[in-house]
């Protein structure tokens, strides 16, 4: 998806510079599209994406359907914008809220990725990470982050559960080994 965007990016681009130039405008302007409004066809390929993820995660994990259809456009979202792979994303939100929008845990990690606003809000720049859109993004955005920080995957989502410098190695273990069953599970499960 990411490539058509790019492709009809500079093709948009390119009409955008034949017409200025044949038009005649000023040559010391220059003249950017910053955006080309998406096609109805790729509008409908993201809602079909979205609608056969939701269908896999509520099947493979047992999430009302509406609400995992819901939650498939945010983790989606999330994912292609940080580059993760969407089904260990939707494994870590299984994992900290159930796909609970409202989760808050005993140490104040709140929403749906259990994000832990002291610590991550600014780095996200997010004011509000009780929405749950936001909530998942910015847990998306730690997790590539502590990804880039540990070099590897594993590493990261071990760090996501006890920080980056903790000594709870076999707390982080287990996490990092549910959310790969989940993960494998998810993956695997047939459509």
């Amino acid at each position: 998806m990411l490539v058509r965007l790019q492709f009809a990016l500079v093709a948009g681009l390119f009409t955008v510079s034949v017409v200025v130039s044949e038009l005649g405008v000023d040559k010391g302007m220059e003249t950017i599209a910053f955006a080309l409004p998406a096609t109805q066809s790729e509008s409908m390929s993201w809602q079909t994406e979205v609608d056969a993820f939701g269908h896999k995660v509520s099947q493979a994990f047992g999430v009302h359907r509406q609400t995992a259809t819901e939650f498939a456009g945010w983790i989606l979202e999330a994912s292609e914008r940080q580059d993760l792979d969407p089904e260990l994303l939707a494994s870590l939100v299984l994992t900290e809220s159930s796909f609970r929008k409202n989760a808050v845990s005993h140490v104040g990690a709140i929403g749906p990725a259990q994000v832990r606003p002291d610590y991550w809000s600014g780095f996200c720049g997010s004011n509000n990470l009780h929405e749950p859109a936001e909530n998942i993004y910015c847990g998306a955005q730690v997790l590539s982050h502590l990804q880039e920080r540990c070099g590897d995957e594993v590493c990261a989502v071990k760090a996501y559960n006890v920080g980056i410098h903790s000594g709870e190695h076999d707390a982080a273990a287990r996490y990092a080994s549910k959310i790969d069953r989940y993960r494998v599970q998810l993956r695997d499960y047939p459509l």
